[in-house]
């Protein structure tokens, strides 16, 4: 994260953290649909801590459930400095919910969680 990102306080502004957050969700839903996947919705957004400048995040997305033609996302933001060695601290959280789409836009089904693939079994 760079100044450029920071809010009034010095901090990151949520809608960089959002904008990474949709792009990691938007990646694995397409992933799993095997093609274009649009956001519906925003169920839950939790910012947890503040993060700075200089700080380093990785976000990390995956398939909670899969509908007919939806998939819930869960998705996990931490960060770490970039000149300290401590650990990694989760700064957020969020849920989201994307549909598959074909070329027309309308809603195209997706194939269902594989769990065994997962190693949840």
């Amino acid at each position: 994260m760079s100044d450029h990102d920071t809010n009034l306080y010095g901090t990151i502004h949520g809608g960089v953290m959002m904008k990474l957050i949709d792009d990691a969700a938007a990646a694995a839903a397409g992933r799993h649909a095997d093609g274009p996947a649009v956001t519906v919705s925003v169920d839950r957004m939790t910012f947890l801590a503040p993060v700075r400048a200089g700080d380093l995040l990785s976000v990390e997305a995956g398939l909670e459930r899969v509908g007919r033609t939806s998939m819930t996302v869960g998705v996990r933001v931490t960060a770490e400095r970039w000149n300290s060695s401590g650990p990694a601290v989760e700064v957020a959280t969020a849920f989201l919910t994307f549909v598959a789409i074909d070329s027309d836009g309308s809603p195209r089904p997706v194939p269902p969680l594989d769990v065994v693939h997962l190693g949840l079994s």
